[in-house]
């Protein structure tokens, strides 16, 4: 599915170019502007991972070892699933005989 785009044009403080130039990722400060949106976007949770990889213009795993690079977690681990690693681990244990 194409998405259609348009093209808006914003005015941001110098003080903003070296700090988005330290992404180190990107042919040009659009870029690297435009990656940087698509990270914030996705941090905040306004986007998911998939909308956030294309938005940022990198495929849904480049994008994914952006963020992994940044030390940000691109999946969610739910207290839920905690809870069912926890009982995994102390079945498993249990079957292996191991202290409770």
């Amino acid at each position: 599915m194409a998405v259609e785009q348009s093209k808006v044009q914003v005015n941001i403080p110098d003080d903003f170019v070296p700090i988005v130039n330290s992404l180190g990722v990107g042919t040009s400060l659009d870029d690297r502007v435009r990656l940087s949106l698509a990270i914030g976007l996705f941090a905040s949770k306004a986007a998911s991972l998939a909308q956030a990889a294309q938005l940022s213009g990198r495929s849904l795993l480049d994008f994914m070892e952006i963020l992994r690079s940044r030390g940000l977690h691109w999946g969610e681990y739910t207290a839920e699933q905690q809870s069912q690693d926890d009982e995994s681990l102390r079945k498993l244990l249990d079957e292996m005989g191991a202290v409770k």
